[in-house]
């Protein structure tokens, strides 16, 4: 069940990278070469232990018996057939790609798509969240592989750098391009309990 929740979270991820996502800018020649490209797909199972359908509030304990609490939004119109005792499937993608944009490039926008069951089906529901930002780069600190950018929004942050080599691949005053794509999928197995 794991591999098939990982499939179709990978595949959406692709389809979206393809039909929704900003290309990295591209010069006559080719396209910019990412300084950084990573996704990942991991997936498990939780069991319900509560239900709040007023503040609309799943409690959940992982494998390990963690409890954690999911917030469900209101196009999900079948949480109140979801139980106590209910398994869930959780599947969770993410894609991350750095570029060198073009200098003064400003680019600030976030899109989501949420697709749900249809009323009276089995619970379940995906989302899927694009963000596309520039940053502007104002410091780096080589000994300590950080960076500290100046996002679109003006919003100023230090980030670690995830290959120390690339900070040889970028000055103070570079204009970065950044992408990075979110899939949860989530379904409830009706009928089986842990």
């Amino acid at each position: 069940m794991k591999t098939v929740f990982s499939g179709v979270v990978l595949g959406l991820m692709m389809i979206c990278l393809v039909a929704c996502s900003k290309k990295a800018p591209q010069s006559s020649d080719q396209p910019a070469e990412p300084l950084v490209s990573s996704s990942e797909v991991e997936s498990t199972v939780a069991k319900v232990e509560a239900v709040d359908l007023k503040a609309r509030k799943v409690t959940l304990s992982s494998l390990q018996g963690d409890l954690f609490i999911i917030h469900v939004g209101k196009e999900a119109v079948n949480l109140p057939q979801v139980k106590k005792g209910d398994m869930v499937d959780i599947s969770y993608g993410r894609e991350l790609k750095v570029w060198m944009a073009e200098p003064g490039d400003v680019v600030n926008e976030q899109s989501t798509v949420v697709v749900r069951a249809k009323p009276g089906s089995k619970p379940q529901g995906m989302g899927v969240t694009e963000t596309n930002v520039t940053a502007k780069i104002l410091a780096l600190d080589k000994t300590n592989e950080l960076a500290k950018l100046e996002l679109a929004n003006g919003k100023v942050v230090t980030v670690k750098v995830q290959n120390p080599e690339n900070l040889n691949k970028v000055k103070v005053g570079d204009t970065l391009g950044i992408s990075y794509l979110e899939v949860v999928d989530i379904a409830v197995r009706k009928g089986s309990k842990r």
